[in-house]
């Protein structure tokens, strides 16, 4: 039985969302589209997780790199904690902030907070 665990998920031209979705590999690449590339290591023990190969698939740019300001990410990504090795469910707090930190712009079509 698979272990369902609660992510964002930041689609290109939309507000972040809160998911529930199965912590399975296969789950996480039907929501990005492809392999999934898993590394960016974000404050409060978040990990971002995106396709590995957004960028040479053409995948439209969705937000600039939280790590590298020079950089974008391609397509659809998620965000989730981690405990070790495995990732687990975000907390309401990490929810909170990671919303907030990708909501787009008001020049956007985001809310502009």
């Amino acid at each position: 039985m698979d272990q369902k665990i609660n992510v964002l998920i930041v689609e290109p031209g939309k507000e972040p969302r809160p998911a529930t979705v199965e912590d399975t590999l296969e789950a996480f690449q039907q929501i990005v589209g492809g392999p999934i590339e898993a590394g960016c290591y974000l404050p409060q023990r978040v990990m971002l997780i995106c396709n590995g190969e957004g960028k040479s698939m053409g995948l439209m740019p969705n937000r600039k790199n939280p790590t590298d300001s020079r950089d974008f990410i391609a397509g659809t990504f998620l965000l989730c904690s981690f405990e070790g090795e495995r990732f687990a469910s975000l907390s309401d707090g990490q929810r909170k902030m990671f919303q907030d930190y990708f909501a787009l712009p008001a020049s956007e079509g985001g809310s502009g907070k």
